[in-house]
């Protein structure tokens, strides 16, 4: 128990100091954004409490928000993301153990089922936030063009990610 607490904080803090240093500055083209902190909440194992998970979205969002000079934009998404994680878990995995301590991943989910809960996961994410920060229905084709460029990097980076640091088991 003492272990996962250990390592879900280690996590939180890599994945934020990484969005907050590196990913913040990437405006690729202006229409590619990466926030690979919401890995963070898509990594959180199965078991967790659904308040739980609620609570380290909104610290997690937070903190991005005020470490990069937000006003709150992340963090009102990530509680989103949070709230509907286990709907989309359903929706994406239900031949899957749930009630198990196993993170959502490549090897405890396979790739089909991990990468349509990725997928749905950071494309709502990415959506919600640019409908937040530009709020202008005028501007709706950016809004979808920066939502699928920034998405397909983010969901290529968190795939690379998890094939590096979780390992298939045989």
């Amino acid at each position: 128990m003492i272990k996962d607490i250990i390592k879900s904080a280690v996590q939180f803090i890599v994945l934020l100091l990484c969005q907050v240093l590196i990913l913040n500055n990437v405006y690729f083209l202006g229409y590619i954004n990466p926030m690979l902190y919401v890995w963070f909440i898509i990594m959180l194992p199965f078991a967790t409490p659904k308040w739980l998970v609620l609570v380290a979205s909104f610290l997690m969002g937070v903190c991005v928000d005020v470490l990069g000079n937000d006003v709150g934009v992340h963090a009102a998404v990530c509680v989103l993301i949070a709230f509907i994680r286990p709907a989309l878990l359903n929706v994406s995995s239900n031949n899957i153990d749930k009630t198990s301590l196993a993170q959502p991943s490549v090897a405890s989910m396979g790739f089909k089922n991990f990468l349509l809960f990725i997928a749905l996961s950071v494309a709502i994410h990415h959506l919600l936030y640019f409908v937040v920060e530009i709020f202008s229905f005028g501007e709706i084709l950016q809004i979808l063009l920066r939502t699928l460029l920034s998405s397909v990097v983010t969901i290529a980076l968190i795939l690379l990610f998890d094939m590096l640091f979780f390992k298939k088991k045989e």
